[in-house]
């Protein structure tokens, strides 16, 4: 039985979302690629009411970064 790899949509989309200069293109970027994804409502929701909350590209960045690191159970907060 082989092990399937789970890749949270944070990992999946941090490396492109790291490269942007403009908060406005990574906005509309994440918001296409959350709204096409499987994951709860719930969840949906809170990624993007987090993501437009952001008003710059250095913050929307942190956040990626800190959600990847509480998927991977490597936060410091609990």
């Amino acid at each position: 039985m082989s092990k399937v790899k789970i890749k949270s949509v944070f990992e999946r989309i941090a490396e492109k979302v790291f490269a942007m200069k403009d908060i406005n293109t990574a906005k509309v970027f994440i918001n296409e690629f959350i709204s096409s994804t499987e994951i709860n409502d719930i969840d949906k929701k809170i990624i993007l009411n987090n993501v437009n909350e952001c008003k710059h590209i250095q913050r929307l960045q942190t956040y990626i970064c800190n959600s990847l690191l509480r998927y991977e159970g490597m936060s410091v907060n609990k």
